[in-house]
């Protein structure tokens, strides 16, 4: 079953363009002045030299609506993100000037091949980028979010799950160095943070290229890693040394080693991020570090056995979950002291605080138990019986979704019913077949990645290998995405959509396309209201040295000959640098030969050849396709960077299919 997410988008989009009046073409014009709401956007000016950015600006049912597109600060220093850029919507009324909240916009961008769309082609753009079509997609996509998965062995999942179509949709697989621990995202949602086993540290990865650009050395047994609020700096606990690494988040090397005492690490933020609460479970006390000069700032005595930690500026506290001791510690976070404890029962590993700060609900696997602590109050407000094993907690602003261990439901409780007199309301959804503890070391990950539109979530189940599309009203999930035979412990989505950053101001980051004129497709859910302006797209900046690998490779073995199960291939191929770079050596590359889209997969460095040619051996250990890959850090050509080559293999003596299909 596949999720019905792009049709029901279509169908939203159908009676929103029904309702509509036809849509205006915009034209492009120097920047006017700029009104309040657009002078307060983020992105800045231009700098000297640059030209200021054009504006199409067209003005529909008194909206007076501009777009542009802002160049990225701070890509300067990295030449893969020089082609990117920031597209701003500006919108307010065009009597008043007010900013106009709210809208909800979607917008796209393709390229102009003929004349201006006429408003039924405007429409018929925006109904099939909404259905996900393979076959009809933008250019830019302002609406588009992924989802990352944490898998079992050393890879991540990078899926889209607004493809409305039959076949694959996995976008990449991103392999790492060695299995990962736990992951975290950069509030930009440009980079993504994995802890690896095997002493390999802290992989950095670039959620616009899909690929590994480092790994940062950090302590012994890394096992928790989390991004500051104002995503200067990582943090990542050792849980193998009692050390915490802070790692700068831009340039990827270690700022300060903090000791932090023996056993796992949790991390909370409180005062707007400027304070970091350390746990060591092993240790008694819980280190308060200043994030702006990396020093600790107090150690507060709560004895052995924190497992978790959370924190709530609203309450201005510090939760502490004591696993052995069983129960809740309350610091007060200004005065950095013990302002009181609730107990619960031994056995509670977990710890979260509601989006409003002022509930916090504490897991108790062992008991089967949920304790809500109405912070307001610093005491227990309820506890819920009749959970299986309750580990992981994750909220909406309607409902905090909790994951039974022990069985394949997802309990959903009800938010605004804690302010009200009585129990609770539990909702009880059927979420996989298996329960999540029938898959290796499934405890303790992150298996809920909630909707971009605050509604749902999507669920990952480890024991089936899918992962679960489920929005809030409906008693089962919508449908599956599939993990295509990776079992999924984490997963998280990068939301790559316009927020509404000031008001009236909608903007996202994008990564622009071929360059010439394009049409910007605009469509308004909160005023029923389309949009059809303009945008050209520059010539890159960026040297095309810097843009493109340092070397190119050529195949020396026919691709298109099927290779025999069992029987060792050899596979030639040349890979030629630029014509100013030195020759180069097998030691400088790697090649990876994995099974698509799952299965086996093997790195083995090259041997040099007496003609200049390199080669590697191969032997399918089964049927089916699989890809041929090269990478060569040192010559700009990181995994992912050149071109995959197929390879296919069959079994001894079996026919060609008909045609040459595979």
């Amino acid at each position: 079953m596949t999720p019905a997410v792009a049709p029901r988008r279509l169908s939203l989009v159908a009676g929103l363009l029904g309702a509509a009046a036809a849509p205006a073409c915009g034209r492009r014009e120097p920047p006017p002045p700029p009104p309040a709401a657009a002078a307060a956007a983020p992105a800045e000016g231009p700098r000297e030299g640059e030209r200021s950015p054009v504006v199409s600006r067209v003005e529909r049912e008194g909206l007076s609506i501009a777009f542009e597109l802002r160049p990225l600060r701070g890509a300067g220093d990295r030449p893969e993100a020089r082609s990117d850029a920031t597209a701003v919507f500006t919108i307010t009324d065009a009597a008043t000037g007010a900013p106009a909240r709210d809208l909800g916009p979607l917008a796209w961008m393709s390229r102009r091949t003929g004349a201006p769309p006429d408003d039924a082609g405007c429409q018929e753009k925006i109904k099939s980028f909404m259905a996900g079509l393979i076959a009809v997609r933008p250019d830019v996509d302002m609406n588009a979010y992924l989802l990352w998965t944490q898998n079992q062995d050393n890879t991540l999942s990078v899926i889209n799950p607004q493809l409305a179509f039959t076949r694959s949709k996995l976008r990449s697989i991103v392999t790492l160095a060695a299995g990962s621990t736990a992951i975290a995202l950069h509030p930009d949602g440009d980079r993504l943070y994995a802890t690896l086993q095997s002493g390999h540290g802290l992989a950095i990865v670039d959620t616009r290229r899909g690929l590994v650009t480092a790994n940062v050395p950090v302590g012994a047994d890394p096992m928790r890693v989390s991004v500051a609020p104002d995503g200067k700096t990582v943090w990542v606990g050792n849980d193998g040394d009692g050390t915490v690494s802070v790692v700068d988040a831009r340039a990827a090397g270690v700022l300060k080693t903090l000791r932090a005492g023996p056993g796992h690490h949790e991390f909370a933020f409180s005062g707007g991020g400027r304070t970091a609460w350390i746990t060591s479970r092993d240790a008694s006390t819980v280190t308060a570090v200043d994030t702006g000069t990396l020093d600790p700032v107090a150690e507060i005595e709560i004895g052995e056995g924190a497992a978790a930690v959370a924190a709530s500026d609203t309450a201005s506290a510090v939760y502490v979950a004591n696993e052995p001791k069983g129960e809740i510690v309350i610091l007060d976070a200004d005065r950095r002291a013990v302002a009181g404890r609730v107990a619960v029962k031994p056995g509670v590993s977990a710890v979260a605080f509601a989006p409003s700060g002022r509930f916090a609900f504490a897991l108790n696997p062992a008991k089967g138990e949920v304790s809500i602590l109405d912070a307001s109050t610093g005491s227990l407000a309820h506890t819920l019986p009749g959970f299986a094993s309750p580990d992981a907690i994750a909220f909406t602003s309607t409902y905090a979704y909790v994951r039974n261990l022990g069985e394949s439901r997802v309990s959903l409780i009800e938010l605004p019913s804690l302010e009200r007199p009585g129990k609770p309301a539990v909702v009880e959804v059927q979420v996989g077949q298996q329960p999540p503890r029938a898959a290796k070391d499934a405890r303790g990950a992150a298996p809920f990645a909630v909707l971009p539109e605050g509604n749902g979530a999507i669920v990952a189940s480890p024991a089936d290998k899918v992962l679960y599309y489920y929005v809030e009203g409906l008693m089962a999930p919508m449908g599956t995405l599939s993990n295509y035979g990776r079992e999924p412990r984490a997963a998280l989505i990068e939301d790559r959509s316009l927020k509404e950053i000031q008001p009236g101001v909608y903007a996202a980051t994008v990564r622009l396309g071929e360059e010439g004129v394009h049409d910007v497709e605009l469509l308004l859910r909160g005023r029923r209201v389309t949009a059809c302006l303009e945008a050209t797209v520059a010539p890159s900046a960026v040297p095309a040295e810097d843009r493109s690998p340092g070397l190119t490779v050529e195949p020396l073995f026919d691709a298109g000959v099927d290779l025999e199960v069992s029987k060792p291939a050899t596979l030639r191929f040349r890979a030629t640098p630029k014509a100013s770079a030195p020759p180069l050596e097998a030691k400088e590359m790697q090649v990876m030969i994995f099974r698509f889209p799952v299965g086996f997969r093997d790195t083995v460095q090259p041997r040099a050849e007496p003609d200049g040619a390199f080669s590697v051996t191969f032997t399918p250990p089964e049927p089916g396709e699989y890809r041929f890959l090269l990478e060569a850090g040192s010559r700009n050509a990181p995994l992912g960077a050149l071109p995959s080559i197929s390879l296919y293999a069959t079994s001894p003596g079996a026919a060609p299919e008909p045609g040459g299909a595979r």
